[in-house]
């Protein structure tokens, strides 16, 4: 089968299980459902293996168009033509294999989480749309394309989130995450017009090679557009990867079915602003300005949602602020010019949180839908495999040595220290907020399952089935061995895979960098020893004070957490942006709605639209009753208007 058919096999078969199943297969039974859902993923992630493999690997760029979008005659002449394209090169390659890898295990999972529901269909159809888009988005040859993916993440996100929509927070909490969106979305379509006006084209081959080919007085000349075009993208990505000030929408979609947060949170939608910053590198460092930026927000919202994770007490609110977290430390990386240990992150990330997300599923689903961690405990002995697993991919997220996150942030923490646009104070928070990851991931593995069970029926609770936890041992070997991708030079005397594999993508910005004199990560191996052990030391430190602060169980928390004292209950509260933000912009809005309501929709639009026709109606209904029937009646119309028309000719 050639390159390109398998590439647009990979995009389209999604589609194609979406559609048999919301309007062929909808009435037959779940089994069947799950399993065409299930093989319209799993079917592209074999194909993705081959296309891996086979082309991508060797060096290859595939390119498929499939028509032609858009095509728009110009005043200057050069017409604007936008193509329907797929590309898949080393960095789309990585992504493919996440999202169809990652993705196969969540629908394989869904089908046995989701049997009770009444029209499964639906949640498959949605499961389904997604990964398509996600596909289009991270394959998309030209901006246009992976803004179509972009928005149709996005409302997939909102149908999956709302997915129980009968209860009013799972509803409210899919409306927050669609407006928030489209609050990024809205910077990344302005970045996509400025990039046009300036660079007249928008696909990304293209894009490369003006600005590779572009003399230097052009850029320098350009240099405000192109920082106003890089905030932007920022924008998107704060959106979609959420990052403060647009991160609260994330913790919301908790509402969701659990498959649904493993998919969302783990290796889809919150990782495409990595992709984008990634595939848009040699855009993003021509601006010191915005790489700077991008760091500061990457750091700060990595710290900040660490600290909520501290005092939350729902398992899944828990895992949704690390989330924020550990986005934070990739767009970190993207933002000191290690866009590929940002990538590194994702992969690693994609593996140890989705074990996370669907091990709190298991917990969920056994505890007959529990998720306060204060109720649970002692669950290992009843839970031994989902147990197992969570706890390793607990020891993977917090960088335990030897572990796949341990590589991955480290390598990040060492670029935060000594890359491009690296600071020590940027390496300073994300080493404290390692230390953060460390107590709380401890403090939930801990409440959940070691200590005395603090279940009402714990005589009722037992190991989930083969269905659910086969994907949960898949995930936890990933979570053990994926950082062989990120395994530092000073281990093995070789530049690390990653960065070598995905040169051929970022070089033009490594060479971009180079000329400016800000070169990549350099670092004394003695130097590079003292950054790792730091973080280890730490991540050790938090490990063993949380198990000291909550072994007795949640009794030893909230002798801590009368310790802090204000400070306690604001974490707890999440610093109160929520009601902050309510403050500042919801009720204002709201408020402003109700008046331009009362005046300007009620009186002149509704005025207006209803004016004319009861003006009509009125009209027609004096007409209809002049017309009786009656010959004596038309009689008297007739002399009283010969009457009036005699009378005026007289005058």
């Amino acid at each position: 089968m050639q390159q390109q058919t398998l590439l647009t096999l990979i995009v389209l078969l999604p589609l194609v299980g979406a559609l048999l199943n919301a309007f062929m297969l909808r009435r037959t039974s779940i089994a069947v459902i799950c399993t065409i859902a299930t093989a319209s993923v799993v079917v592209p992630f074999v194909f993705s293996l081959l296309l891996f493999f086979n082309f991508i690997i060797p060096g290859n760029t595939i390119q498929v168009d499939l028509f032609n979008w858009i095509s728009v005659p110009l005043v200057d002449g050069k017409d604007f033509n936008v193509s329907f394209g797929f590309t898949a090169d080393r960095l789309s390659g990585i992504f493919l294999l996440v999202i169809t890898g990652v993705g196969s295990l969540i629908h394989l999972y869904s089908g046995e989480y989701m049997h009770h529901e009444k029209r499964p269909y639906r949640f498959f159809v949605y499961l389904n749309l997604f990964i398509f888009s996600m596909l289009s988005l991270v394959l998309g040859s030209n901006m246009l394309v992976t803004f179509l993916g972009w928005e149709g993440v996005g409302v997939c996100s909102y149908l999956l989130i709302g997915y129980w929509y009968e209860d009013k927070d799972n509803s409210m909490a899919a409306i927050k995450a669609f407006v928030a969106n489209r609050v990024g979305d809205a910077g990344f379509l302005i970045a996509i017009f400025l990039c046009y006006m300036l660079f007249k084209t928008i696909n990304y081959a293209e894009l490369s090679a003006i600005i590779a080919a572009s003399p230097q007085t052009f850029l320098a000349d350009n240099s405000t557009e192109i920082t106003i075009i890089g905030l932007c993208i920022l924008l998107g990505v704060a959106g979609k990867s959420a990052q403060i000030p647009l991160y609260t929408w994330l913790p919301d979609a908790m509402a969701g079915p659990t498959p649904v947060s493993a998919l969302i949170h783990a290796a889809t939608m919150v990782t495409s602003g990595i992709y984008l910053m990634s595939r848009v590198s040699y855009l993003l460092v021509l601006s010191p300005a915005v790489m700077t930026t991008i760091a500061i927000i990457g750091a700060v919202t990595a710290i900040f949602s660490a600290t909520i994770g501290f005092a939350q007490t729902d398992i899944k609110k828990v895992l949704a602020y690390s989330t924020c977290s550990q986005l934070g430390y990739m767009v970190l990386a993207c933002g000191v010019g290690a866009f590929q240990f940002g990538v590194a992150h994702v992969v690693t990330h994609a593996f140890f949180k989705a074990c996370l997300f669907l091990g709190a599923g298991s917990v969920i689903h056994a505890m007959h839908h529990e998720q306060d961690i204060r109720k649970m405990g002692g669950l290992f002995k009843k839970m031994p495999i989902t147990a197992t697993t969570f706890l390793l991919a607990t020891l993977a997220i917090i960088g335990f040595p030897g572990f796949s996150g341990f590589f991955s942030k480290d390598a990040i923490l060492a670029a935060a220290w000594a890359g491009p646009f690296g600071n020590p104070i940027f390496w300073l928070v994300g080493w404290i907020t390692a230390g953060f990851t460390s107590f709380y991931m401890l403090r939930l593995t801990w409440l959940v399952f070691f200590g005395q069970s603090r279940a009402e029926h714990p005589e009722h609770i037992h190991e989930t089935n083969i269905v659910i936890t086969l994907p949960l041992i898949l995930l936890a070997i990933l979570s053990v061995v994926g950082g062989v991708i990120a395994i530092p030079e000073v281990f093995t005397g070789k530049v690390d895979f990653i960065t070598n594999f995905l040169s051929p993508v970022l070089g033009q910005a490594q060479a971009t960098l180079n000329a400016n004199g800000l070169h990549g990560l350099h670092l004394s191996h003695s130097m590079e020893y003292s950054l790792m052990g730091a973080s280890v030391l730490i991540v050790f430190v938090a490990a063993i004070f949380a198990i000291l602060v909550y072994k007795n169980g949640p009794n030893g928390g909230e002798k801590f957490a009368s310790a802090l004292g204000p400070i306690y209950r604001l974490v707890r509260d999440k610093w109160r942006v929520d009601e902050l933000y309510a403050f500042i912009f919801i009720r204002p809005l709201a408020r402003v709605g109700k008046v331009l309501y009362s005046f300007f929709d009620k009186i002149i639009i509704e005025g207006v639209v209803n004016g004319i026709p009861e003006t009509l109606y009125t009209g027609t209904s004096v007409a209809s009753d002049s017309q009786s029937g009656m010959a004596r009646n038309y009689l008297k119309f007739i002399f009283i208007s010969v009457f009036i028309f005699g009378l005026i000719l007289f005058l």
